[in-house]
């Protein structure tokens, strides 16, 4: 390798010959050093890590090489509207909590749950969309593949959601000693944790079809129409079954 040789120059010595080393030669042909390996190895490494967090920032709404290139006003402008999904699912939690007033008002440990059922919801629908995204091309899968995949999701989520279920609504009955409430959170969270790891899978086929990034857009938008369903179905069944 000549002394002049850029870094990629050998990068792609070492990829297109599988070599463990180089010698580094002057202008004359004398050796005046080795370049081994690890520099290849490191490389890809970094690449890689780079790659990772960018899709991590991504499933949040931004894309991390644009926000550390912009200004504060560029990086105020391409954060906000992604919250606007936020807000929006906010809002709608805030909406539906005025519907089911009375409810909330007659059985007041309902609201102690309230966390508890979001959070399981959001944190298996951010599973289900990480898993999805690092699928290769999945908008690209055939219908049988994708009703495999889905099916397998749902299955998942039916276990996940039941077990997670079954130990909140222990939890409840020991605490509270209310068999309607246990079997409210039992329902509301197997039902929406089943519910959120579809959603997860789904909504960045979804965004691809409407011609939208899915690793920008699929993170917000899933959280908000997660958080509003979820709260909804708990609700609803709590009206129900502690009327």
């Amino acid at each position: 390798l000549p002394y002049t040789a850029s870094l990629l120059d050998a990068l792609e010595l070492f990829m297109f010959h599988r070599l463990l080393a180089f010698p580094v030669v002057d202008a004359e042909g004398r050796i005046v050093g080795i370049i081994d390996v690890d520099l290849f190895t490191r490389e890809l490494t970094d690449l890689a890590q780079a790659e990772e967090s960018d899709d991590i920032f991504q499933i949040i709404g931004v894309h991390l090489t644009a926000i550390r290139q912009a200004s504060v006003a560029g990086a105020f402008v391409r954060r906000l509207p992604w919250l606007g999904c936020n807000i929006a699912g906010g809002l709608a939690c805030a909406l539906l909590g005025g519907v089911f007033q009375q409810t909330l008002e007659r059985v007041v440990v309902l609201a102690l749950f309230i966390p508890v059922v979001l959070a399981l919801a959001e944190s298996v629908s951010m599973q289900s969309l990480s898993l999805t995204l690092q699928l290769h091309e999945p908008w690209v899968m055939t219908w049988s593949k994708w009703f495999r995949l889905f099916w397998r999701e749902g299955l998942i989520g039916v276990l996940l959601g039941a077990g997670c279920g079954a130990m909140v609504a222990l939890v409840a009955w020991v605490w509270q000693g209310s068999s309607p409430l246990a079997l409210t959170l039992l329902a509301s969270i197997g039902g929406s944790v089943t519910w959120s790891a579809m959603l997860g899978l789904s909504m960045p086929i979804a965004l691809r079809a409407m011609q939208r990034d899915p690793k920008v857009a699929a993170g917000p938008v899933t959280l908000a129409l997660v958080d509003t369903s979820t709260l909804t179905m708990y609700l609803a069944l709590a009206a129900w079954l502690l009327a």
